[in-house]
């Protein structure tokens, strides 16, 4: 069902680097969310900004100037809708649209029971018909003894009246980015422990290093705690913080000094005045590389199997453009896979890519982009591929059948050439986290599809289930 939400609207000025949560040709935004629990239920927080400079402007009857974009949330479990939201998100009114330079934001606040869901959004103009943006993620959801998600603040204040941006008396705005530049000299956040044990605890809270995981410049804090919700409101200056890739990591500790919970968030800092000082990547095979355009582009390879925190801080590197620091994350991303062959790792992916580009590039896009690149370079050879190239009144189609990824046994990818040629997309699998709404592949390929020539497999959904 939908909750009955106030929309609260309010902005601020940012000093940051926003990358799209989707392609599109102008509108940009950024995305967050973090979960938090009272005493009933849990609840989910999101939080947008939209780039005032990537929206339409139009004159409104107060002959002020607004842009307005539709926000669209979605969270739906086992391809059943739980929860749908739809909602014009407004921006401040202006008088004079020749110097936009800022972000408006927008929170909801969304009461799920415990449960795995899928959260989609879409973010367009009112119509939804051009400049559309999609964003898509699994959620878990459990209330439970432990930490809260992280949400980084951009600023906080008394609370003079509860509302959607309360929490603890405060006034959370939320930043909506883990990447700091030399703007953002401060790291401001908040979190909640729950302890219905009531048992006596340190909650310790710090800035590690990425790379070797230890405290950074005695940034470091404690609080003692038997309450059964406490929340932590707190701040850490980044002023002298090197350029590099930091944790805010909280752990909870008992009297005997023994861990029973811990919880991360990952952020980026960009500072001229501190280089790194992990020199561990000269006199490497990726100090040789030298030629920034070869670099950004080996980069930009790494996509299909960089992880989430992994992708967005390679964007940020790729807009620094500074040769030493990509020099650096390239190395330490082969490291971490490969301490041993790191430079043969490297190779043998590069070989790969080349591979992948040469079989499913179709001259418009390289193939390390494409749906089928991107598993083949993520997952390695299917076991076996089912290709159907003139099905009768259906657009040609793959099944790639894998017996074990990683934890997962008896996947499968269906791709469509829907597209331009030789662009085949991932419309199903049955693979955790990758497109996964039955009712759509089936609206695409009917079920009543029949091959003259293959009277066993009779449909596209049969190839899916019986791969060959």
């Amino acid at each position: 069902m939908l909750q009955s939400l106030e929309k609260h609207l309010f902005y601020t000025f940012l000093f940051s680097i926003f990358c799209n949560i989707g392609y599109s040709q102008n509108i940009e935004a950024q995305f967050d969310f973090a979960q938090f629990q009272n005493q009933k239920s849990t609840f989910i927080e999101t939080y947008i900004s939209i780039n005032a400079k990537s929206v339409h402007f139009t004159q409104n009857e107060n002959n002020n100037f607004q842009a307005s974009v539709l926000i669209n949330m979605v969270f739906s479990s086992q391809d059943t809708i739980y929860l749908a939201d739809k909602y014009l998100l407004s921006s401040p009114e202006l008088i004079d649209t020749s110097d936009i330079d800022f972000v408006f934001i927008d929170q909801q606040r969304y009461f799920l029971e415990d449960g795995i869901y899928t959260l989609s959004i879409d973010i367009g103009n009112p119509q939804m018909t051009s400049n559309k943006i999609s964003h898509q993620e699994i959620i878990r959801i459990k209330k439970k003894d432990g930490f809260s998600d992280i949400q980084f603040i951009e600023s906080y204040s008394e609370s003079s009246e509860n509302n959607i941006l309360s929490k603890s008396g405060f006034d959370l705005v939320p930043f909506i980015s883990n990447f700091y530049n030399e703007n953002n000299d401060t790291l401001r956040f908040y979190f909640e422990y729950y302890n219905t044990t009531e048992q006596s605890l340190l909650l310790q809270t710090k800035i590690i290093s990425h790379s070797t995981n230890q405290l950074v410049n005695n940034l470091a804090f404690s609080k003692k705690t038997k309450e059964k919700r406490t929340p932590i409101l707190g701040k850490m200056a980044l002023n002298q913080l090197p350029t590099g890739s930091y944790y805010l990591y909280v752990t909870a500790l008992t009297v005997t000094n023994e861990q029973i919970d811990s919880t991360q968030k990952l952020f980026f800092k960009i500072n001229d005045n501190f280089l790194p000082k992990d020199t561990e990547y000269l006199n490497t095979f990726a100090s040789t590389i030298t030629n920034k355009d070869s670099l950004k582009l080996y980069i930009d390879y790494l996509y299909p199997i960089q992880s989430t925190s992994e992708s967005i801080y390679a964007d940020n590197q790729l807009s620094i453009d500074s040769l030493e620091i990509m020099q650096k994350y390239f190395f330490e991303f082969w490291k971490r896979r490969d301490p041993f062959n790191t430079e043969s790792s490297w190779l043998r992916y590069l070989e790969t890519v080349r591979v992948v580009n040469t079989k499913f590039g179709n001259g418009l896009r390289p193939g390390y982009l494409t749906d089928r690149g991107r598993i083949y370079l993520s997952h390695g050879s299917p076991n076996s591929i089912s290709e159907e190239f003139l099905p009768k009144q259906y657009h040609p189609f793959e099944v790639w059948h894998y017996y074990k990824i990683d934890d997962e046994r008896n996947i499968k990818f269906v791709f469509s050439n829907d597209r331009m040629p030789n662009e085949f997309r991932l419309v199903f699998s049955n693979k955790q986290g990758e497109t996964s709404s039955r009712s759509d592949w089936l609206e695409r390929f009917n079920k009543t599809y029949h091959d003259d020539h293959n009277i066993v497999n009779d449909s596209p959904f049969d190839y899916f289930k019986n791969p060959k």
